[in-house]
């Protein structure tokens, strides 16, 4: 096992949820997968019926998908990009019940640090309606409270990464067996589900 390994690309389709009805993997594999790039997905965003015909847990799977692909300059556009879509109320985005342990691990962990994300751009005066930020004079203005956002319920049941699981993926894990999508990451989110990545792209502004 070595501190740093290359990023590892983890088991997807596309960007859309597998079936709920598919038989559970084995194991989780890494397999190279191309997905979609981050220009082509800057088009889709500015068509209106896709915009419409798109969902919060499609959102996330695209978080997934570049992170597991180390492609961490696609994280900021899409966490901006969910971030305004109002109707998208973070904790009812609904149970993924992914089959594959390792990717259902991760989504947990991104719509956590998704809720850590949202307050914190929430704390700057920042609001999910662009008319409605709040902006200060000096910085001994004091902003007015807000309501935090939270991660969905579901989440608090997603066990970490059993190690034994993935264990055989040595040029994917640290020194204690850890998964690394990101050497050095000290994410807290994900670390408790024994996941080493930095969260640092999901907050922008």
């Amino acid at each position: 096992m070595v501190d740093a390994p290359p990023p590892i690309h983890l088991h997807f389709r596309d960007t859309a949820p597998p079936p709920r009805n598919s038989p559970p993997s084995q194991s989780p594999t890494p397999v190279s997968h191309p997905r979609m790039a981050s220009e082509d997905l800057t088009n889709m965003r500015s068509v209106p019926i896709w915009r419409a015909r798109d969902t919060p847990i499609r959102s996330m799977y695209r978080l997934y998908e570049a992170m597991a692909a180390g492609e961490y300059y696609a994280i900021r556009p899409e966490v901006e990009y969910f971030w305004y879509q109002r109707s998208w109320i973070l904790s009812r985005v609904p149970d993924p019940r992914d089959y594959d342990p390792v990717r259902y691990a991760i989504l947990a962990s991104i719509a956590e640090e998704l809720a850590k994300a949202f307050n914190w751009r929430l704390s700057l005066g920042m609001r999910r309606d662009k008319r409605k930020h709040i902006y200060r004079k000096t910085l001994e203005d004091v902003l007015p409270p807000y309501t935090p956002e939270t991660a969905p319920s579901w989440t608090k049941h997603v066990p970490p990464i059993d190690l034994e699981l993935i264990a055989d993926f040595t040029d994917a894990l640290d020194s204690s067996g850890k998964l690394v999508l990101e050497a050095g990451g000290k994410s807290p989110a994900f670390a408790e589900r024994n996941i080493v990545t930095d969260s640092g792209h999901f907050y922008t502004v």
